[in-house]
């Protein structure tokens, strides 16, 4: 919900800085079609002391969009009880505003660091501006795509969004980190209505990682967690509480400067008391490429962004995975399989972008969901000035669900183009 990177530098006391990105979005699907007009000002402000061992930083972030609908088609009332949908004209009440922010603090000592990081959105969004795919950056693994929400089970509603974030990763030596970590997650709808829309999710959960560099080339990561996950439906109906368990393995190895492999194996014990326990499957092979390289980043260390190189730079990303989710549509803990494949080439003052991915719901002996989505997305960024930038793009999307209470398919295309205004921060 909240794309930030805990990176500045650290010569300065206090920082802070605007910006702004409006973006026009045309969603044609087989559900509905609506016309977007976002506005998506960030303001942030940053405070270091201690010699910058320590930093503070809060950050607002709000959407402010205008939909404007038309074309809606319900479901056949003779599948979907029609008391179950939002029968409310999505042209009523036409101005989302959801307000987003976070704050964290980073402690940085010579044999151990802090992050403690605390996100909330909340307020009135629809379900066409719900998850926008956001671009690959190129440095992480691409991303899995984004659910479709269709619009005919309720075209406006109102999101809860709460993410709490502890880790304190401890230095054992120079080449081994140890990192545990607590998270609390909430997502979906803020109230009784919404929760007919998209249930609410919620439940903490806690990780131990043993990070170590075996060699240069070489990173090995092992990790265990668990979890507890609530739903909560339309009409405060409670779902089962589900229990998670999964410890993984992972190996990091650098071919190069330039290109990266990462494999990671494991499984999963999840389920609930009403119907029992079910092992999944943990597991992801990918490569990275990047012409102008890759960072390694000590264990246990803050991140840091690589420094800029020179010329034309490609960035290309495919990863193939496999791994338990929490289904939005079913509350339903479910395995899915994902293929997702991302390129970024830049030459000039000019970005091409592009991925295509795909996941889809396995056979999996609790449930009776079934899913999958196909989402495409091509778009080029110019930047007008080191300050200003436009780009444009075409997203395609096709999802099929139906967990014995919902059934759609649909077909989505998006044609979206946007400004973005981000100025050199301002020190004081």
């Amino acid at each position: 919900m909240l794309p930030f990177t805990a990176v500045m530098p650290m010569d300065v006391a206090q920082q802070a800085y605007v910006s702004a990105r409006a973006e026009e979005r045309v969603k044609l699907g087989s559900d509905i079609n609506a016309a977007e007009t976002e506005l998506n000002p960030m303001l942030r402000y940053d405070f270091i002391w201690r010699g910058g061992q320590n930093h503070f930083v809060a950050i607002y972030n709000p959407r402010f969009i205008h939909t404007t609908s038309w074309d809606r088609t319900l479901p056949d009332p003779n599948l979907i009880n029609p008391q179950t949908l939002n029968l409310t004209d999505p042209n009523k009440t036409p101005l989302s505003a959801l307000h987003n922010g976070g704050i964290g603090y980073e402690m940085v000592r010579p044999r151990w660091r802090l992050s403690l990081y605390q996100f909330l959105a909340y307020g009135p969004i629809s379900t066409t501006a719900l998850l926008v795919q956001a671009p690959w950056n190129g440095v992480a693994l691409p991303p899995d795509p984004n659910p479709i929400i269709p619009a005919t089970i309720g075209a406006r509603f109102r999101l809860l969004f709460v993410q709490t974030q502890l880790f304190v990763p401890i230095r054992l030596s120079p080449r081994t980190a140890l990192i545990p970590g607590f998270v609390y997650n909430a997502f979906g709808g803020a109230d009784r209505t919404s929760r007919g829309v998209i249930a609410l999710t919620q439940g903490p959960g806690v990780s131990l990682q043993l990070d170590h560099a075996a060699s240069r080339n070489d990173r090995l990561t092992t990790t265990i967690g668990a979890g507890r996950v609530d739903t909560t439906f339309q009409d405060e109906r409670e779902g089962v509480i589900i229990i998670r368990t999964e410890a993984t393995q992972s190996w990091r190895h650098w071919f190069s400067n330039n290109l990266s492999s990462e494999l990671m194996g494991g499984a999963a014990v999840g389920g609930d008391a009403v119907n029992g326990f079910t092992m999944f499957s943990l597991g992801h092979a990918a490569l990275l490429w990047d012409s102008w390289g890759q960072a390694r980043i000590p264990p246990g260390a803050p991140p840091y962004a690589v420094l800029e190189g020179r010329g034309h730079r490609i960035q290309l990303g495919a990863v193939a995975k496999v791994q338990p989710w929490i289904d939005l549509f079913s509350g339903d803990l479910e395995q899915r399989a994902v293929v997702s494949l991302a390129a970024n080439y830049s030459v000039d003052r000019v970005t091409f972008r592009g991925n295509v991915s795909q996941a889809r719901v396995l056979a999996t002996p609790r449930s009776v969901a079934e899913y999958q989505i196909v989402l495409a997305d091509g778009g080029i960024q110019f930047r007008i000035t080191p300050t200003f930038s436009a780009d444009a793009g075409l997203r395609a999307g096709y999802q099929d669900f139906n967990n014995a209470v919902r059934f759609n398919e649909l077909t989505q295309l998006t044609v979206y183009g946007g400004l973005s205004w981000v100025p050199l921060p301002a020190r004081f």
